[in-house]
């Protein structure tokens, strides 16, 4: 992991040879990094400043008590001549909260606070517990803004899975960062069009609902449980909206919601955290959805690259291995 200081000033008038369209893209992938920054722009006006070159591949936004900002791009370390404290960290979450803390505390205690365009807050800090639950976040001491981002053409090498008729179980696996909900997110946009998709998105980050409206594009036959939780969604998706797949990211998915998916027919689409097939295989709660017979197919993304997928598992590599 290389780190590298922001200059306070880069020239971009010299760039040649732009490609057609290149204004546009410019425009929406800058305008991306600033919505994600919008709530906490004010207590870090820097954000707004920073070069254009690492707006357009910005991926998180580090904020640390006592440290530097820091914007991550790929295998890059941007540090900004800016440094927060516990007041400003403090007036970032009370921005984010839009200045009513105590109706996120659910959030809070999560780790995560969703924000308008499926950005998000990741939260540290000290834990608050009632009995044996989580209840709060205390002395909030970073915070790390993850940037969205719809990559329209991210699943197209995964499309060919679902040409034929019938449904099949599909899990998309890779490291923290690897682009899983990104690949996820536009795979359902791209076969939305064609079935009907019961999109389970607990954290709010696939569809970002605001005001009942995706503001990302999940595909024209998807209907969106915002904020349910993945067994409960699952159950009411199947009762409700008699979807063709049910998708959904990372594990948390109890038995009788799979039981209920399968019997029903319907296709499972998620994601898992795993660096290899055989990592995958070898946990036990991936082990145990790809036993109940859900997931025919594995695909797995590498090397950080959000468009790079690979290794698409077929049912024949799938018996070779030793589940």
């Amino acid at each position: 992991m290389r780190s590298f200081f922001i200059p306070s000033r880069i020239d971009f008038t010299k760039q040649k040879d732009k490609p057609k369209g290149y204004e546009k893209m410019i425009e929406s992938k800058t305008n991306e990094y600033d919505v994600a920054i919008r709530p906490i722009a004010r207590v870090f006006p820097a954000l707004c400043s920073v070069p254009q070159s690492i707006k357009l591949v910005a991926e998180e936004i580090r904020i640390k008590c006592g440290a530097p900002l820091m914007i991550r791009t790929g295998d890059r370390n941007h540090i900004m001549q800016v440094t927060a404290d516990s007041a400003l960290i403090s007036e970032c979450i009370s921005a984010i909260c839009q200045n009513s803390v105590h109706t996120y505390e659910k959030d809070i205690a999560n780790g995560f606070i969703t924000l308008y365009g499926g950005h998000r807050a990741g939260i540290c800090g000290s834990a608050v517990y009632s009995g044996d639950r989580l209840h709060t976040v205390k002395n909030i001491s970073s915070l790390n803004i993850r940037i969205a981002r719809q990559h329209y053409g991210a699943a197209r090498d995964l499309l060919p899975l679902f040409d034929d008729v019938g449904s099949k179980g599909l899990m998309i696996i890779g490291r923290p960062l690897s682009g899983k909900t990104t690949v996820l997110r536009d795979l359902c946009r791209g076969i939305g069009g064609r079935f009907r998709i019961s999109l389970i998105d607990e954290r709010q980050e696939i569809a970002a609902v605001y005001d009942g409206k995706p503001c990302l594009d999940v595909g024209l036959m998807t209907d969106v449980f915002s904020g349910y939780g993945k067994s409960d969604g699952i159950i009411r998706a199947i009762r409700c909206m008699s979807p063709d797949y049910i998708v959904t990211d990372e594990l948390g998915v109890d038995a009788e919601s799979i039981r209920q998916l399968i019997n029903s027919g319907v296709g499972l689409i998620m994601t898992a955290h795993a660096d290899s097939i055989e990592t995958a295989l070898a946990n036990e709660g991936i082990k145990a959805i790809v036993d109940s017979g859900a997931i025919q197919h594995i695909a797995l993304l590498r090397n950080h690259r959000i468009t790079a997928v690979k290794q698409i598992i077929t049912p024949e590599v799938m018996a070779e291995c030793t589940l």
